[in-house]
């Protein structure tokens, strides 16, 4: 089962995020320790998902502002939020937050 977008909202205090350029980088802290060697660059739909999921995100309005922001249909913005909330988790999996 796939983490609930309100899962991520709770989370976001486990990471630490830094723009360079253009892009997000996410980076996994561990305590207060950030883990340098297990940095994330964040593409434009990842970046979107992490800074729009709130407290009561729900999972159709995810979905509908990724559809908006890139013109693509709603299956596809579905797989693209699935994906993202599947790779943060399997991270967190991965260290002890």
């Amino acid at each position: 089962m796939i983490m609930n977008i309100n899962e991520l909202h709770k989370l976001k205090s486990h990471f630490v995020t830094r723009e360079v350029g253009n892009e997000l980088i996410l980076v996994p802290l561990t305590g207060n320790v950030a883990k340098m060697d297990e940095i994330f660059t964040m593409n434009e739909t990842a970046r979107i998902i992490w800074e729009k999921a709130g407290e009561n995100t729900t999972i159709e309005q995810m979905e509908e502002l990724i559809t908006k922001s890139f013109e693509i249909d709603k299956e596809t913005a579905r797989k693209d939020i699935e994906v993202f909330l599947e790779h943060i988790e399997s991270t967190i999996g991965s260290h002890s937050l």
